[in-house]
């Protein structure tokens, strides 16, 4: 009985290059996309003038909602409309700590409590300084999300999204009256410029190994059931509201670093720039990438923040030698617009649907096509141990 154990243990262990291998494309993966990033933005950061560097830095920025919005809406199914809220937060959480002292002086921000009136990070290096604000903007977000979601995630269909909505219109109207702090309208300024797309993308690459980590967990599994069946979630033991709630509490952290990020990059905060146009925006990102794709989530937002730039010269009018267009003002938004629909028409669930870009998969096309079956090879060891186990209980019985 041990030697036939043994044996078929033996035969499992067999198997597992096959896994390895999978594991080594993934780590490959892994590798080629730090090259390449780091490839992109030592190019950007030698070669590109100030304007194409900031939208190379926006990319990574907007990427980080993006995936964001994905852990919390395509993982659970729960649509939240309120995630540029949490993005506000953070903006004015980390520029109050980054300001000068002299700026939050009584006589422009009389409402800010003595410590953070007297905060002065100025002494500090830029970059330390920027990682406290985004973490404390990130933690606050998901402190207020902890609060905002207990009740919230609850709720389901129309009516969380209607909820979530409510609360964006809460934040921006505190955001907008609440001068003796945020100087309402007039919004914060004298923010110090010191996010840079190597800060960006090593927190779009931490948001995406975070979120993906989560993904392919046990929480991550427990998601995405109570996305597609409830009832039948429940029914196996998932809680449901505790796994809703968890998504959205980390989602909200990393809208608020990218918001504390978005502030320290183009030196100001104000409220209409967190409300319903870069709620859709970023919701355009995700649906266009696919809901529960987290590549989906990074191509949408590269597209959704790169297209609008570069196709706007085309409102300047088009000069084709034999052909020549006037100017037509507009024109790039009715183009996108086009494009959008007819991604909905054809390809409803997004570019990527649920899916993400791996070699391993690459991998099993290359091998099904040379008339390897690997993906199949696997159970057959797994047929002889069940007949193994079942003549040693046979043989116990008798």
């Amino acid at each position: 009985m041990a030697t036939r154990r043994e044996a078929s243990s033996t035969a499992g262990v067999n198997v597992d290059p096959m896994r390895h291998s999978g594991s080594r494309l993934t780590a490959i993966a892994v590798v080629i996309l730090l090259l390449l990033i780091l490839a992109l933005v030592f190019t950007a950061e030698r070669s590109f003038n100030a304007y194409r560097l900031q939208l190379v830095t926006l990319v990574a920025i907007n990427a980080v909602i993006a995936v964001a919005l994905t852990l919390t809406s395509g993982f659970t199914g729960v649509f939240s409309l309120g995630q540029i809220g949490f993005m506000a937060i953070g903006a004015y959480v980390g520029a109050l700590m980054t300001i000068p002292p002299q700026w939050k002086d009584p006589m422009f921000l009389p409402g800010l409590p003595g410590w953070l009136a007297s905060l002065d990070l100025s002494t500090w290096h830029p970059q330390l300084a920027l990682l406290v604000a985004c973490v404390a903007g990130g933690l606050v977000a998901a402190a207020i999300a902890v609060i905002v979601g207990a009740p919230l995630m609850r709720l389901s269909g129309h009516y969380v999204a209607v909820a979530t909505m409510g609360f964006l219109i809460i934040v921006n109207s505190v955001a907008t009256n609440w001068d003796t702090v945020t100087r309402g309208a007039r919004g914060l300024s004298q923010i110090p410029n010191v996010t840079n797309s190597w800060v960006a993308y090593g927190w779009m690459l931490l948001t995406v190994y975070a979120v993906w980590r989560l993904r392919i967990s046990p929480y991550g599994r427990a998601m995405i059931a109570s996305r597609e069946n409830v009832i039948a979630a429940r029914a196996v033991g998932v809680n449901v509201w505790r796994t809703r709630l968890l998504a959205f509490v980390v989602g909200a952290f990393f809208t608020g670093v990218a918001g504390s990020l978005l502030a320290h990059q183009i030196g100001t905060v104000a409220p209409n720039a967190f409300y319903f146009q870069t709620t859709f925006n970023i919701i355009i990102m995700v649906v266009l990438g696919g809901m529960g794709s987290i590549t989906g989530a990074v191509v949408g937002a590269a597209i959704l923040t790169l297209a609008p730039e570069y196709m706007r010269d085309l409102e300047d009018g088009v000069d084709l030698g034999v052909v020549s267009i006037g100017a037509l003002y507009g024109i790039s938004q009715i183009i996108l617009a086009i494009g959008f629909i007819l991604v909905m028409i054809f390809r409803p669930q997004g570019l990527f649907g649920d899916r993400e870009l791996s070699l391993d998969r690459w991998s099993r096309s290359r091998r099904a096509a040379a008339g390897v079956e690997g993906g199949d090879a696997a159970p057959a060891p797994l047929a002889s141990d069940a007949e193994n186990i079942s003549s040693d209980e046979a043989t116990q019985t008798r």
